[in-house]
């Protein structure tokens, strides 16, 4: 019997211990259990006006705020039956994109890139690796731009509100994207090649692979997809997801109709193909061969950098903005329910109202619980092949697996502990 701990390993959040136990080379349990702890957001939603909801919401997360306030604002717009402008709409779109460059770049560049090549984090990455770095940081603050000059600010914006946006941005701001967005078009092609050039390990995990759709590939609402086929809309998504707790962890695990899957860039790149660009599509062709792997979700992130980029552009020049005025709330008892396709992957707010307008329930399912039970089989199925492993291996080819997911489990400082027990007798 054998076992190996392993504590403050970064670049995970949340805080999340693993147990393994081997008996004469067979995997008996694989267990991840997750001590987050509680921060009340949907406890906090109770009792609070219709117009508060997606400020209270984006503070979930400091990376993914931006799609917290929308996914919010989508669910009180279902609820009161608010239809916004095309213009909204798009203007959203940018915000939504902003935010995948942001949280995609620091998760490729800052979490996932030090593993590949032989470091324990970027700060000692930076001497040989200066240039990427500086590529990461320019592709990051445009993500700060979009979200900033859009949305109001670069993290929890406060311009998307319910009926549209609070304020147009002047076609001084739009010239000014288009301009950086056009010289960052390079780094984003960087980033794909590096990240394709990368060996990841070999692992074919057959898995659901399930994201939104029904809309433009970043702007996808209305129906549920799992590996290509229809699944049912969105706002059902009650009827077949399935979210309760194991023991010994504190965060919500998520099946649909009772099997595991995975969201995120992989799901959404496999699901919604025919939505990218011509030149994404080769990419996703070339790079995406074996879609079954986990490891392909850094792949697929860094194609949605260039994605989003090409999507940019493309929305900035040919919209013709005009002054709009928010579209009328009329707040009833109602039932709304919001969806997104965060950094992450799905993303479902459900807020139930009274008369006058006040939450008297809320429910947030967050794609980091979506993706917790198909992160703990693929490291089981993952374990036989590196048992042979020393203990500092075994516990890098296990981070890089999870990380892979990019989970986040909380916005708190993290670590994974691992306890591995071995009977080889």
């Amino acid at each position: 019997m054998k076992t190996i701990k392993l504590n403050q390993v970064t670049k995970i959040e949340g805080h999340a211990k693993l147990h393994i136990i081997v008996d004469n080379g067979i995997i008996k349990k694989a267990s991840l259990k997750i001590f987050e702890g509680s921060r009340f957001f949907e406890g906090m939603l109770k009792g609070k006006k219709w117009d508060d909801l997606p400020h209270i919401t984006s503070r979930i997360c400091g990376i993914c705020s931006p799609v917290h306030a929308i996914t919010s604002v989508r669910a009180v717009e279902d609820a009161f039956n608010v239809k916004v402008s095309k213009q909204s709409r798009l203007l959203r779109e940018l915000v939504l994109i902003g935010g995948t460059l942001q949280s995609h770049v620091l998760h490729l560049y800052f979490l996932t890139l030090p593993d590949y090549i032989g470091y324990n984090n970027a700060l000692e990455m930076l001497p040989k690796y200066k240039p990427e770095i500086e590529r990461a940081l320019r592709i990051k603050k445009m993500g700060n731009m979009l979200v900033d000059f859009l949305g109001g600010r670069d993290i929890h914006p406060i311009a998307v509100v319910p009926g549209g946006l609070s304020r147009i941005p002047e076609q001084k701001v739009v010239n000014d994207l288009l301009k950086h967005l056009n010289l960052i078009k390079k780094d984003a092609k960087a980033t794909v090649e590096l990240f394709t050039s990368l060996k990841y390990p070999e692992m074919s995990h057959k898995k659901l692979l399930a994201a939104l759709s029904g809309g433009h590939y970043f702007d996808s609402n209305k129906i549920i997809m799992c590996d290509d086929k229809q699944c049912y809309p969105s706002r059902d998504y009650e009827q077949h997801f399935n979210e309760f707790f194991q023991k010994g962890s504190t965060a919500e695990f998520v099946q649909i109709d009772g099997k595991s899957y995975m969201v995120g860039a992989l799901a959404r790149m496999v699901n919604n193909f025919n939505a990218l660009s011509g030149f994404s599509q080769k990419l996703v062709k070339k790079h995406l061969i074996d879609k079954t792997s986990p490891y392909m979700n850094n792949v697929a992130q860094a194609i949605e950098i260039y994605e989003g980029i090409l999507r940019c552009v493309h929305i900035l020049e040919n919209l013709q903005l005009k002054n709009e005025k928010l579209k009328p709330i009329n707040v009833r008892p109602a039932v709304g329910i919001g969806a997104a396709e965060a950094p992450r992957g799905i993303l479902f707010h459900k807020y139930s109202f009274d008369k006058k307008g006040i939450c008297v329930s809320a429910n947030i399912t967050t794609p980091t619980s979506q993706n917790l039970l198909n992160i703990q089989e693929a490291i089981k199925q993952r374990l036989p092949a590196i048992l042979k492993y020393s203990e500092e291996e075994i516990k890098l080819e296990i981070e890089k697996l999870i990380r892979a997911y990019d989970p986040c489990i909380s916005c708190s400082t993290h670590f994974l502990e691992m306890k591995l027990e071995k009977n080889d007798e």
